[in-house]
């Protein structure tokens, strides 16, 4: 249910909670809006975490590709594994890649073992289960805000070391180092910048003392108060700024699920 909705021209935000997510109209799917149109999309992914589509029927893989124009250059270098999904995306396959195997069921930003992780990302149902396989997201911001002062004060300064140590699926070793506390470029707010598949330790810290803080952080994270929830249809496609959000799948499907992804390069995230 919306709450409030903010109206720039003929684009419509609509939130869906309190603190992350909005509903957009407006837009068409074919791409091509003005290119004021296009800022103001890239604005309301920061200031909103996510943003969801309905265009009311399955979206084909060159207009998906062409959808995505309006949010940046699509990269090639993230891939982990995924399969073509045709016109520059992605295939998300339940059947070849079952969720709870690699771990796209716990709370993670993409590739954050990467000194440049995606910036952003999109996704679109090609093809869903009867019932479930529902994504969520969660926002930093509220994650952040919501830490005690004690806790914030610990944290801004820290740095953690992303790896591929939580994640052994994956054959292609990849380590970085990020601040805890990363500041959004576009609107300026602090968020939280750990996560359950990718942060392996607190630099600077023994291994237990790391540990323990980064379970805290992860259990934190599992906030209802700081989520949205999205039950997927043929033809709704989400898009979220990797770093103001978190994300995860919903494993209590069965029967094919396969999802069409784009992602969008990034920078280093800063302080």
């Amino acid at each position: 249910m919306a709450l409030t909705s903010m109206v720039k021209d003929d684009v419509r935000f609509e939130r869906v909670t309190g603190t992350i997510g909005a509903v957009v109209s407006g837009v068409a799917l074919t791409g091509g809006d003005r290119p004021e149109t296009a800022e103001r999309l890239r604005r309301g992914l920061h200031e909103h975490g996510v943003l969801f589509f309905e265009f009311g029927q399955a979206v084909s893989a060159p207009d998906f590709a062409a959808f995505a124009t309006l949010f940046g250059e699509p990269e090639q270098a993230y891939k982990f594994g995924a399969a073509d999904g045709g016109g520059g995306a992605q295939f998300i396959d339940s059947d070849v890649t079952p969720m709870k195997d690699v771990r796209i069921n716990h709370w993670h930003a993409d590739g954050t073992a990467l000194e440049r992780p995606p910036r952003a990302a999109m996704l679109t149902p090609a093809e869903l289960p009867e019932v479930g396989g529902d994504t969520m997201w969660a926002s930093m911001y509220a994650a952040y805000e919501a830490l005690s002062s004690h806790d914030q004060r610990l944290l801004d300064g820290l740095e953690v070391l992303h790896s591929t140590v939580r994640v052994p699926f994956l054959n292609q070793a990849q380590t970085a180092v990020h601040p805890a506390v990363i500041r959004d470029p576009v609107t300026g707010r602090k968020m939280l910048y750990v996560n359950a598949n990718w942060s392996e330790r607190v630099v600077g810290m023994g291994d237990h003392e790391s540990e323990a803080l980064l379970q805290r952080l992860f259990a934190h994270i599992n906030t209802p108060e700081f989520h949205v929830r999205l039950r997927w249809r043929l033809g709704v496609v989400a898009v979220w700024e990797e770093r103001v959000t978190q994300h995860r799948g919903v494993a209590d499907f069965t029967g094919p699920r396969k999802l069409r992804r784009i992602t969008f390069a990034g920078d280093r995230p800063a302080a």
